[in-house]
């Protein structure tokens, strides 16, 4: 009897214990979804800011999601397939990113009468030309059309920065946020919207 009743305080002991390290577990879980939701909840809710670096030179920043696989899937299916087309398998992407840049150029180019041959046949037609460091045009004006090429050379830079709750001299603790910044070198373009997504399994 005494041997039947240590048995099944035994088993009552070591159900607590299963119990209390699958509780613990679950808190654990429930705790890093929430901080997650927090996070994600803030940088939805933050504003991108705009800084000018310089006269030609414009950043935005902005905080990291963070996403499963599943959710990414779910909330962002045309972003997941154009990954796929681009041959990038989902469940292998650490991170995505997205950013919607604006061309917004004036044009005031210098309008000069010039000479083209076609079929033996000097033709007089207007040159169009216009030569900055943001913006390259080269045209004719030919029938009442403008016929050319247009090139902007455009660099964008990247750079991922950690945001901590806590700071003492040279120590810093608690990660608050990751943030994006992205900027452009181009005066003439706007980063109208951007967004990178954490990824996790």
């Amino acid at each position: 009897m005494k041997i039947n009743l240590n048995k099944i305080l035994l088993l009552i002991a070591l159900g607590l214990g299963v119990a209390t390290y699958s509780l613990y577990n679950w808190g654990s879980r429930m705790k890093e979804e929430r901080n997650t939701y927090r996070s994600n909840t803030h940088a939805l809710l933050a504003d991108v800011r705009h800084i000018q670096i310089d006269s030609a030179m414009m950043a935005s920043t902005i905080q990291v999601l963070n996403l499963s696989l599943d959710e990414y899937e779910k909330y962002r299916a045309e972003d997941a397939a154009t990954i796929k087309k681009m041959g990038v398998r989902i469940k292998d992407l650490e991170a995505a990113g997205r950013h919607d840049i604006e061309v917004n150029a004036p044009v005031d180019a210098t309008v000069k009468d010039t000479t083209v041959i076609r079929d033996t046949v000097t033709v007089i037609v207007k040159a169009v030309k216009m030569d900055t460091p943001y913006l390259k045009l080269n045209g004719i004006i030919e029938d009442n059309r403008l016929k050319g090429n247009i090139y902007l050379p455009v660099h964008l830079h990247q750079a991922f920065w950690v945001e901590y709750k806590h700071r003492f001299l040279w120590w810093r603790w608690k990660v608050k946020a990751i943030h994006q910044t992205i900027s452009s070198d181009n005066s003439y373009v706007e980063i109208k919207y951007t967004e990178i997504i954490n990824l996790k399994n």
